[in-house]
Parts: structure tokens; C-alpha cells; sequence
């Protein structure tokens, strides 16, 4: 690991570095970065986030972790894994999202490992329900519990992705880097990462959330937050951010039509699992751009951030309705 991350506390939860393959069916100049290896038993972008949020919440002697998304939240269950594999209990507040397979297998897997589970009817209740589980907690454990954000997205988290710049550099420098922008911390660190590791490659990210969210405003605040963090004399501005809107759609986690072509193109050309929320957009955007010429001439990376480790084994024992009642109606429709 580089010497500019020693004085962060960090667990050893990725495999690293994740390795690079060529998408050569689909482009000549074209490859994946294949972070959904990252973790041994699950992997996907947020692992390399989780080390360093959960390096930081171990050191603070903290025994429970709250974190927070929508109910098929992948982030929610790579942090329950991890913190299985760490002695942590996983507490996941949860929001409403359309009800799906990839939905509901998420459920029955963080209730597989151990996650406790609550679901509001909105995002506006989070606030409240953290502050009652903290308390209690409190009473119980002696310590408050260490919260972590949506996505894993703080300036912590996104030191994972800084790291991932360095890790980059030693394996190529493409041009230019295919990446989801949901909650930014990946996007966030990866451009502080590539000015600090020398790369010029540009990043095109790819809006999977509603700009309310997150958007360019919300980047350049978390770069600055990073630097910070790092103690690094370096400025993210809105230059060097490009967040592409025309492939989002109706709404988070609603599939588009060039979205589904695109999974079906790499898993028909390069046996490439992707899905609708996040990687089919991203890479609809990729083979627009290829096929308008776009990318002519150009190393093109495209980072795939989808889990591609399958522990659904450990679903097969359980019946939903072993789970809290607001979660039942997901499994009813």
C-alpha cells in the first residue's frame, strides 16, 4: 500500500489488485477492471471502501456498524459480509425500491449473515431511527454504534478509491475510464487518486442516481474533503468531473431499453454479467460512445463494479417470513 495511507487504520478485506481483462469481442482497445473480485467472499466496489471504514470504526472500539440505502441495497450487504468477517454487528435502515429478484435475494443474504434489518417508509425517517438504535447501543454495548454513509461515500471511504488510482497505474493508463455514479465516493476518489498517481486518463461516470443526490457540487465538496483528509495541496474542479445524464432513465433502479441491449451484449460477447441499475447503464453509455466514434484511437477502460462472487448458497435455509414484517410484502407480490 502506498506510504500516503499509513496513518489511516485499514482491514485487510479485498483481494488486491483486482485483475484487468480485454473486452476484445466488443472493441479492440477496450477492457474491464474487474473489481467484482475484490473480496473473497463477496466483491463489488465497496469493499475497498469497507476497508478503510471499518479499519476506522475497529480502531475506535466500536461494536456495531449502522448503515443505510434502498432494500436490495448492495452496499448494505457487502457491509454486513464484512463485518461478519470482522466480529461487527451489520444494522441496515432501509428505503422502499421496486420490488425484483435481485431485490429480494439481497434481503435473504444480509439476514443470511447475520445484518439486522429495518425498513422506513422513507428516506426522511433515517435520522430518527438512527438516533433510537444509537441509544440503545449505548446502553447495551457501552459505545455508540459507527455509522456509515450511503455507499460507504465520506472522505474515509473514498480513500479506497485513491488507493485503487495507485493500483491502476501499475497495471495500465487508459484513456479514459467507464464508471456508475450513484452516491460519487468512487468517482470522488479515483480522480484525486489519478492526478496524485500522474495519470491523465479522464473518467466518464455515468448517473444512476436523481441530480438532487448527488451531483457536481456534491463531487467537488468530497475531493476537497479527500485532500484534506490526506493532507495533499491538490484541487478537483468542475473541469475535471463529466457526469452523463442521457443514460439514466426514468428513475434509480428502473431498467432502460439501451441498458438491457447492453447486458445482453456482454454477456452474449464476453460471458460478462451485468445488471440494470447500475453497470447496464454504464455500459449502454460505453457502447453508445464506441459506436458514434467517439472513443476512435482510444484505451478504454470500462470498471465494473458489480459483485461477481455467488455465496446465494447460504439463502437456501431461509424463510422470509423469519424476516421483520415490513419486508414480507416483497416477497408476497
Amino acid at each position: 500500500m502506498n506510504p500516503l495511507f499509513t496513518p489511516f487504520p485499514k482491514e485487510n478485506l479485498a483481494l488486491l489488485p483486482s485483475p484487468i481483462r480485454p473486452l476484445a469481442a466488443i472493441s479492440e482497445r477496450l477492457f474491464m477492471k474487474q473489481d467484482g473480485l475484490s473480496g473473497p467472499v463477496y466483491g463489488g466496489n465497496k469493499i475497498r471502501k469497507l476497508e478503510f471504514l471499518l479499519g476506522e470504526a475497529l480502531a475506535e472500539g466500536r461494536k456495531s456498524i449502522i448503515t443505510y440505502g434502498a432494500v436490495g441495497s448492495n452496499h448494505a450487504l457487502a457491509t454486513a459480509v464484512c463485518c461478519r468477517q470482522l466480529g461487527l454487528h451489520a444494522i441496515s435502515i432501509l428505503a422502499p425500491q421496486q420490488t425484483s429478484a435481485h431485490v429480494r435475494k439481497n434481503i435473504l443474504l444480509q439476514r443470511a449473515v447475520g445484518a439486522e434489518l429495518h425498513l422506513c417508509s422513507s428516506y426522511i425517517e433515517f435520522p430518527t431511527l438512527t438516533q433510537q438504535i444509537s441509544d440503545h447501543c449505548l446502553s447495551e454495548e457501552g459505545r455508540e454504534p459507527y455509522l456509515i454513509p450511503t455507499g460507504g461515500t465520506n472522505a474515509t471511504g473514498a480513500l479506497g478509491f485513491v488507493n485503487a488510482a495507485f493500483e491502476l497505474a501499475e497495471q495500465m493508463e487508459p484513456d479514459v475510464i467507464y464508471l456508475p455514479m450513484g452516491t460519487g465516493g468512487t468517482l470522488a476518489g479515483l480522480l484525486v487518486g489519478l492526478k496524485l498517481a500522474g495519470l491523465k486518463t479522464r473518467i466518464e461516470s455515468i448517473r444512476v442516481v436523481d441530480s438532487t443526490f448527488r451531483n457536481e457540487t456534491h463531487v467537488i465538496q468530497l475531493c476537497a474533503e479527500i485532500c484534506a483528509r490526506l493532507g495533499v495541496d491538490l484541487k478537483i474542479d468542475e473541469n475535471d468531473i463529466v457526469i452523463r445524464d442521457e443514460f439514466y432513465g426514468e428513475d434509480y433502479g428502473i431498467p432502460t431499453a439501451a441498458g438491457r441491449e447492453a447486458i445482453e451484449t456482454f454477456q452474449t460477447l464476453e460471458n460478462v454479467p451485468l445488471e440494470n441499475t447500475y453497470t447496464g447503464k454504464t455500459a449502454a453509455a460505453l457502447l453508445h460512445d464506441l459506436r458514434s466514434g467517439k472513443l476512435n484511437d482510444q484505451t478504454v477502460l470500462y470498471w465494473n463494479t458489480l459483485n461477481a462472487r455467488d455465496f446465494s448458497s447460504e439463502i437456501k435455509a431461509i424463510d422470509f417470513h423469519a424476516l421483520p414484517p415490513e419486508f414480507h410484502t416483497y416477497f408476497e407480490s
